[in-house]
């Protein structure tokens, strides 16, 4: 009976350690997903603030500091000043400029 007691009490903390070491998901997402969202959200104000960029569609998607700029602008002035902003966000690694602009036929 003793022996049943001390085996259970050594499989608890053997199980309480273990899963100590194991990383949560929360816990694990929370940095990198927190930081892609708040670079896309000061992205996305830079462009909304710009008087250049007024009246253009542009949407921003982050991962890993890696923003990627799609929609239509009217020049490609305004594309380049779209990833001129993107790229002076604190956090951003890497712009794709992926920016067409309206009416003009692609090159693909």
């Amino acid at each position: 009976m003793r022996s049943r007691r001390a085996v259970a009490a050594w499989i608890a903390v053997v199980l309480l350690a273990a899963g100590s070491l194991v990383p949560r998901a929360s816990q694990a997402q929370a940095t990198p997903g927190s930081a892609d969202v708040s670079i896309r959200q000061e992205v996305e104000r830079a462009l909304a603030g710009d008087q250049a960029l007024a009246g253009t569609q542009i949407q921003v998607e982050t991962l890993d500091g890696v923003v990627n700029l799609r929609g239509f602008v009217r020049s490609l002035e305004q594309a380049a000043r779209a990833g001129e902003l993107a790229r002076a966000v604190r956090g951003v690694t890497r712009v794709l400029n992926g920016l067409r602009v309206a009416d003009r036929p692609s090159r693909a």
